[in-house]
C-alpha cells in the first residue's frame, strides 16, 4: 500500500511515515518543507520506502501530480496550521487555505486518482466551549453527542473539515473520514513554521534537557496522547474495511488523564536533577499550558469498536520510548 501524507514533514506527518515505514510500507512525504536531516537518517534506517515530494498544498496541481505520479492508495491529510492570537489576527487566511482549500483541493485529486481512501486529520479544537461544558455536555467527549462550538480560527476551520470531508463522501465514491486528535506531544514535534504552540511536554522535555526549571502555573489533567500511538492509529483507520466503519468521525486519545507535571517526574528517570513543580508566589511560569482550565476527556469507543483499535495508556512506558527518542535525536531540536 502507498500512502501520501499531506504535512509529511510536519509532527503528525513525521510520526506517521515512520510508522508507515517501521511496517515495510511505502509512504510519499508531500510538504512545503523538506524532511529533516534527523528524520531523513532515522527514517533511511526502516525498511520502508519514501519519496519526499515539495509542494505548496494550497496550489491544486502539486498535489494532484504527486498522487497521481505515485498510484497512491490512500492519503492522510495532515497539513495544517496551528495559530494562536497573533497569527489569527495578522493572518488568518493562512489558516483557511491550508487547513480547508488545501484539504478541499486534495480531496478532489483523490477522487480523480481513484484512491480507497482519505483520512482527514482533525482536532479536539473542533469542540471548541463544547470541551468546557459550556453547552451543557457533562463527561468524555463524544463525537456524535457533544456539540461543537469552535471559537477560535484553528478549532473552525478543523470542524468545517469535517463537514467538507463528508460532504465530498456524499457527492463522490471517495471513502473519506476524520479523526479528532486528542492533545498531542511526543516525537517529531517541530517548529516547522506552521505550529504557534508547542505542547506542554516538549516545552518541559526541553526544559529537562536544558538543566533549567520547569514552572508550571497550576496542575493540569488532560488524556495527554503520544505522537507514535497516534501514528498506530491512523494507519489502523486506514486499513479498517469500509464495511466495519458506521462513523465517519473518530477520536484519537489515550483516554488517560495525567499532569505534565507526573511527567515531570518520569523525566527524571533521565535527567535526576531536574526540576518540575508549580510556580511560587511572584515566581514567572516556564512552561505554558495555553490555557486556564482543561477539557474533558475524549471517549475512544468508536475506534475501538469499530476499527478494533485502542491507544496504550501506559504513562511510564510512553516517557520511557519519550525519552529514548531525545537521547537519539538530540539535533532535532537545537539547545535553546
Amino acid at each position: 500500500m502507498t500512502v501520501l501524507i499531506a504535512g509529511g514533514c510536519g509532527f503528525i506527518g513525521l510520526a506517521t511515515a515512520e510508522h508507515y515505514l517501521g511496517a515495510g510500507e511505502e509512504v510519499v512525504l508531500f510538504d512545503r518543507n523538506d524532511l529533516h536531516p534527523s528524520a531523513r537518517r532515522a527514517f533511511d534506517a526502516l525498511p520502508g520506502r519514501y519519496t519526499v515530494v515539495l509542494g505548496d498544498i494550497r496550489q491544486a496541481e502539486p498535489i494532484a501530480q504527486a498522487i497521481g505520479d505515485h498510484k497512491v492508495d490512500g492519503v492522510l491529510y495532515g497539513a495544517a496550521v496551528t495559530s494562536g492570537p497573533e497569527r489569527e489576527r495578522e493572518a488568518p487566511e493562512s489558516v483557511i487555505e491550508v487547513n480547508l482549500v488545501g484539504l478541499a483541493q486534495t480531496l478532489k485529486a483523490a477522487d480523480k486518482a481513484g484512491v480507497k481512501r482519505l483520512v482527514n486529520i482533525s482536532s479536539g479544537a473542533a469542540y471548541g466551549t463544547g470541551a468546557f461544558g459550556a453547552t451543557g455536555w457533562e463527561g468524555p467527549l463524544d463525537e456524535y453527542g457533544t456539540r461543537e462550538e469552535p471559537f477560535k480560527i484553528y478549532g473552525m476551520t478543523k470542524f468545517g473539515s469535517e463537514r467538507l470531508v463528508r460532504r465530498y463522501a456524499e457527492l463522490t465514491p471517495l471513502d473519506a473520514r476524520s479523526v479528532r486528535l486528542s492533545t498531542i506531544f511526543g516525537p517529531w514535534e517541530i517548529d516547522s513554521g506552521a505550529r504557534d504552540t508547542l505542547s506542554a511536554p516538549m516545552q518541559t522535555a526541553l526544559l529537562a534537557r536544558a538543566g533549567k526549571p520547569a514552572l508550571l502555573a497550576r496542575e493540569d489533567r488532560l488524556d495527554w496522547t503520544y505522537s507514535r500511538h497516534v501514528a498506530a492509529a491512523l494507519r489502523a483507520l486506514m486499513q479498517a474495511p469500509a464495511d466495519r466503519l458506521k462513523s465517519d468521525i473518530f477520536n484519537v486519545t489515550s483516554a488517560r488523564q495525567v499532569s505534565v507535571l507526573r511527567m515531570g517526574g518520569e523525566l527524571r528517570q533521565r535527567f535526576p536533577t531536574f526540576e518540575c513543580r508549580l510556580a511560587a508566589p511572584g515566581e514567572t511560569p516556564t512552561v505554558d499550558l495555553w490555557g486556564d482550565t482543561d477539557r474533558f476527556p475524549m471517549r475512544p469507543d468508536r475506534l475501538a469498536d469499530e476499527v478494533g483499535h485502542r491507544l496504550p495508556d501506559d504513562l511510564a512506558a510512553t516517557m520511557a520510548d519519550f525519552i529514548g527518542w531525545m537521547d537519539a535525536h538530540g539535533d532535532f531540536w537545537p539547545e535553546r
